[in-house]
């Protein structure tokens, strides 16, 4: 009984320490009392507690019997007797003691640890939104660039545009000087063709008179009008 005691008392030393410092095994210690504590193990550890409650309590009356007796009519075996059930009352409500510790500290740390595990939460979240916003941040800034290579590019498409729709207009420009030009070029060769033709006309005509005063002529000089 006093080993099992003592086994007791050392885990729940164990499990205080665990509890008091921060340490990685805290968080499923206090997980595990949780569960613990919504089970059926917690009727039965208040059952065990009740019992050795009972137990603590009879050895103190014991002792207290024991005590009651005068000094010189206490033996030897009384004495031993007296050692034992003092030393196992002591371990029984120091356990007590230190399971009430226990209780406490697991109603206070809960809170701690679920705060601890939203500040982590948080933090981790925080750090992946920071994560997303550089990211974000990054993609602005080469959008943009793209946005102002694109305006660049539009830029000088628009003066290129410019250039050859100015091209374009003095071509027009050339075109209907050219087509003017033209016509001008027709209508001067329409006149020409009719001089041509009048000019072929009045030849015709200076041809025919020639010819007709060159006959009258050869009549004139012919030897048959003369009678020769």
């Amino acid at each position: 009984m006093i080993y099992l005691l003592f086994t007791v008392l050392f885990a729940e030393m164990m499990m205080i320490l665990l509890l008091l410092f921060k340490t990685p095994l805290r968080e499923p210690l206090v997980a595990g009392l949780d569960g613990f504590k919504q089970g059926k193990a917690q009727l039965a550890v208040t059952s065990v507690g009740v019992t050795v409650f009972v137990v603590m309590m009879y050895n103190i009356y014991t002792v207290v019997e024991i005590r009651s007796c005068s000094a010189d009519t206490v033996d030897s075996p009384n004495r031993v007797i007296l050692a034992f059930r003092i030393l196992e009352a002591s371990l029984m409500g120091v356990s007590l003691f230190l399971l009430v510790m226990i209780e406490t500290l697991h109603e206070f740390i809960k809170p701690v640890v679920i705060l601890t595990e939203i500040i982590t939460a948080s933090r981790n979240q925080n750090q992946a939104c920071e994560d997303t916003n550089r990211k974000n941040a990054h993609l602005a800034k080469s959008i943009k660039e793209d946005i102002s290579r694109l305006k660049t590019g539009i830029t000088k498409l628009e003066s290129e545009c410019d250039k050859r729709e100015k091209d374009v207009q003095s071509r027009k420009a050339n075109s209907s000087t050219l087509k003017n030009q033209l016509v001008g070029l027709h209508v001067e060769y329409d006149h020409l063709l009719t001089e041509n033709k009048d000019l072929k006309d009045q030849l015709h005509d200076m041809n025919e008179r020639l010819s007709h005063s060159s006959s009258k002529k050869m009549s004139f000089f012919s030897w048959d009008q003369w009678g020769l």
